[in-house]
Parts: C-alpha cells; structure tokens; sequence
C-alpha cells in the first residue's frame, strides 16, 4: 500500500539535519518577530509530523541556540510591562511562551523513544534536562510579565524530575555550551527556589539578582526522599504528583513527596546579609542592584525558604469590600482635593501662559484634567495584612494598567482616603488582576508645586504628614522632578519654598522625597 504523505510534511523545512542547517541560515536574514514565528511553525510541524527520535534529537538540539537568541530578544518587549498588556504586547508575550512550551514538549516526547532506541536512551540526561529547562524558561517568562502560570507546567517539571530518577540521571552532568555544565538536579532546585522566592513580589531588578544568587549558590541545596528536619514548619518538600511547587511540609499529603535540604542555603543568605554591610551586591556578584533593594530581596528571600510563617501571605486574613482606586498622580490629586487641579500660575493672561508653557498651548483645561475624576475603578479587596498591605483583584476589561512600583490612590467605604504602592502584582490564569498594596499611614494634602524657576509652570504634587515619629515628613511629586538639594516652590493656599533632601520610592508615575524648609 502507498504512502500518504500530509501537507504538513510538505512545509516541514527541518525534516533532517541537512534541511534544518539550511533553515537556521535563512533564519539569519529575517526579523527577530519572524524568526520566532517561523520557530514556532516549524516546531509545531515537527511535532506533528512524527520524525524518527534519533532525527527530532539531533535537529531540536541544532535549532537550540538560535531559538534561545530569538527568546531573548523577542521576551525584553514584554518583560515588565504594565498589565493588562496592549493587543501587540499580549501577542508577543503569547508567541514567547508558546516557543517554551514547545520545546519542552518536543524534548519530552523523545521519553517514549528511549526504550526502542540505545541511540536515544544514551542522551536520557539530556532530554530530560532540556525539557526541564525549557519549562522553566516558560514559568520565567510568565514571572516576568507578572502573570500566573497554568498548573500543568508544575505537572511537566514534577513528572520529567520524576523520570530523571527512576533512569539514575538527575547527577549526570550536561553540556550548556561555552565549557559550562549543569544537571537535573540544579535546574530542577534553581526552578523550585525561584518560584518559592514570591517572584510577583519582586522588581525586575531584583529577579535579575535573585537568579545571579541562584547561579552560585545551588551546590549548597539538596534534594531527599527523607526530610532534613522533623519539624513540619521548616521543612520544605514537594509533591511529584501534584500540580504545585514548593511549600511547608506540614501542607503536602501526598505519597510521591521529596524534601530540600536548604541548610547550606540559610549560612550563606546569612553571610551575605553580613556582607553586605560593608561590600555592595556588585562586589558580592549580585548585580548592579541598590544595596537596600538587593537587603529587602535577601530578607525576603529568607523568608520564603527558611522561615516559618514570616512570609507576608501568612498574616492575610479574608476580607471583601469595594474601594475606589485612583491609578495615577492626576487623579489622586482629584480624589483628594475634590476638585479639578487648578495651578496658581494659571491667572496669567494667555500670552504669558503661552510663553511660561514653552510654546504648549495652555488656553482652558487639560485633557488629564478633564478626565482625572473619571479614571477612579471600583476594586474588590480580597484580603488584609496586620502591616496594611492590601490584596486586591479587578476585572481587565477596564482602562487602567499596573505596573511594580506604582502609587494608587484608594478611597474606603468610610470616605477615607488612602495611598499605596503595588508591591506584587500578578494576573492569573483566569485573567483578574491581583495587586498588593504597601499602604503609607500618612495623612495626604494636594498642594501644588515646580521647581523654583518662574519659567516653571506648577504642577500636581501631595504633601505627607509625619506618622507618630516612624515617617518623615515627604513629598511626592512627577517623575523627574527629584534633584538632591533642589529648591521647589510649593502652594498650598500659601506660597512658601522647601529643599528636597533624599528620595525615598520612586516608580512608573510618581517621585517621593524627604524635604526641609529652604
């Protein structure tokens, strides 16, 4: 009987070695948006096109470095952008992860072929480790866009960990190129502690440092079939049957559970609390990262694996109420003040308006102050912390669009009016966006201010009252405003100047800083 051969064989260009040398060539002359696109079709065919497992090795294998060239620089356009993505942004973060998804998948499929080929069983570490790896790309790229990930790639991880073993490879040592190796063992620990760390939590500044800190110091973790300690609150385990990652022994009731060993791990995050005392994280190769949010990263980091019930997850407690929520300084301003913002420049005659504007026409109100008391979203609090950091979900058909770092204003039932920083941010699976707050205590005035120069034109900006002697007395003013010394002219019914004196939080809208009178 005659073979059929599909139409998918036809467009599969990587068929064999010869044919996948001559793709990768051409690859070289298209954009990087086509090149990962024409990775992840030719993937898929061959996928779907059943190649020989000795021939899908060996030319997954040749497409390795090029497709983790195109990952690279396709994934910085969406690394730690405002969610809810734009239609583009969502498209490439989507192509991104399909191409990780993929590749794990095709380097898994070779397991099926290990028993009727010794050619393939031979490279049983490295289809393994592969795949691992590949899956672990995907749950970085899905942290990096501050998304959640299905759990079916825990489901992957624990079940390739779980072959890995039974086959004796976990230790074997596997080529990543340039005289450097690794095994299952420490890319499968690297994934399980960089997910424990509370990646949502973290900046993209310091996920850069947390997997520098991971580089070096994975030889010092372990993994058993027998828990280190017997205490159930500091014990860390998995479940190689649950969809799940890492947590406290005390919740896993599984019969396929593996325990860390992370005692090495806690000496030197101790060390390096140490150390960095008197050496920046540059020196300590951590990355050109600021000594305080490289300090706030490590206690963290702490937190998550070594200490009991010190993470902030621990101490929420269920609440549900409405807030309305202010996303940018315009209309916080308008929230506070309760009235459109008004500069006390803007009695000038119009020709003097258009020369202090640099030209910019300034005849009647801005579009940002037509519309500041329309950006306010009605949010869902979902949970509350003793330290008054808020969980928060929202719907993302709305207008709005988060980012790490970024001040919200939020006004309670009671009518009192709060201000806050997104601390974790995280869209799950079900696409609601979940936002922790770290809420400052102080008392907020709108006032109005520039920099001391008549040429200036003032500009939004909120006074903060001193808190019980634990805040200073800030500002928080536009970005780009903060100068160490500068000199601001400030208006808050009566004119008066200050002297900014250290920032304190900066982010994607707004600048705080400590100031004195000038």
């Amino acid at each position: 009987m005659a073979t059929v051969l599909s139409a998918k064989q036809g467009l599969l260009k990587i068929a064999d070695v010869a044919a996948t040398r001559a793709f990768i060539a051409q690859l070289a002359a298209a954009q990087p948006a086509q090149r990962q696109a024409l990775l992840l079709t030719q993937l898929r065919l061959l996928a779907e096109t059943g190649a020989p497992g000795v021939t899908r090795l060996q030319v997954l294998e040749l497409l390795r470095p090029v497709t983790l060239e195109a990952q690279h620089t396709r994934s910085r356009d969406y690394w730690d952008q405002p969610v809810p993505f734009d239609n583009n942004t969502r498209e490439i973060f989507n192509r991104s992860i399909a191409v990780w998804r993929i590749l794990a998948d095709a380097y898994e499929s070779l397991i099926a072929d290990i028993a009727d080929s010794e050619e393939v069983a031979a490279h049983a570490a490295l289809i393994c480790y592969r795949a691992i790896r590949c899956a672990g790309f995907a749950m970085t790229g899905y942290n990096r866009a501050y998304h959640g990930f299905p759990g079916a790639l825990w489901e992957q991880m624990h079940r390739l960990y779980a072959f890995a073993e039974s086959a004796g490879v976990t230790d074997t040592p596997v080529s990543e190129g340039s005289d450097s190796q690794s095994t299952i063992n420490l890319t499968y620990l690297q994934t399980l502690l960089t997910q424990r760390a509370n990646p949502e939590s973290l900046t993209l500044l310091q996920m850069n440092t947390l997997g520098r800190a991971l580089a070096q110091w994975l030889g010092l973790c372990r993994i058993s079939a027998t828990p280190k300690t017997s205490s159930p609150d500091l014990a860390l385990g998995i479940d190689l049957g649950s969809a799940e990652g890492v947590r406290r022994i005390r919740h896993l009731k599984g019969d396929n559970l593996r325990y860390l060993d992370l005692e090495g791990l806690g000496d030197k995050l101790r060390e390096t609390a140490v150390a960095l005392k008197t050496h920046s994280p540059d020196k300590l190769g951590l990355g050109a990262i600021p000594r305080e949010a490289c300090e706030t990263l490590m206690m963290g980091l702490y937190a998550h694996w070594l200490a009991p019930g010190t993470a902030r997850k621990d101490e929420r407690k269920p609440v549900s109420f409405n807030v309305k929520v202010s996303p940018t300084l315009a209309s916080i301003h308008f929230a506070i003040s309760g009235k459109p913002f008004a500069p006390p420049d803007a009695g000038l005659n119009s020709r003097a308006r258009f020369e202090m504007g640099g030209f910019e026409r300034v005849d009647g109100p801005a579009a940002e102050d037509q519309s500041a008391g329309r950006d306010q979203e009605v949010w869902t609090v979902a949970n509350q912390s003793v330290s008054g950091v808020l969980g928060m979900c929202r719907k993302p058909s709305q207008a709005t669009r988060l980012s790490h770092n970024q001040l919200l204003g939020l006004v309670a039932p009671n009518g009192n009016s709060y201000l806050g920083f997104v601390q974790r941010l995280n869209v799950d699976v079900e696409g609601m966006t979940w936002v922790g707050l770290r809420l400052i205590r102080s008392r907020a005035q709108a006032v109005s201010a520039r920099i001391a120069d008549p040429q200036v034109r003032y500009d939004r900006a909120l006074l903060l009252a001193g808190s019980n002697g634990s805040e200073p007395q800030t500002v928080i003013l536009p970005p780009g405003t903060y100068g160490p010394g500068r000199v601001l002219d400030l208006n808050d019914g009566s004119q008066r100047q200050i002297r900014l004196t250290a920032l304190l939080d900066s982010g994607s809208n707004f600048e705080r800083a400590t100031y004195s009178a000038a």
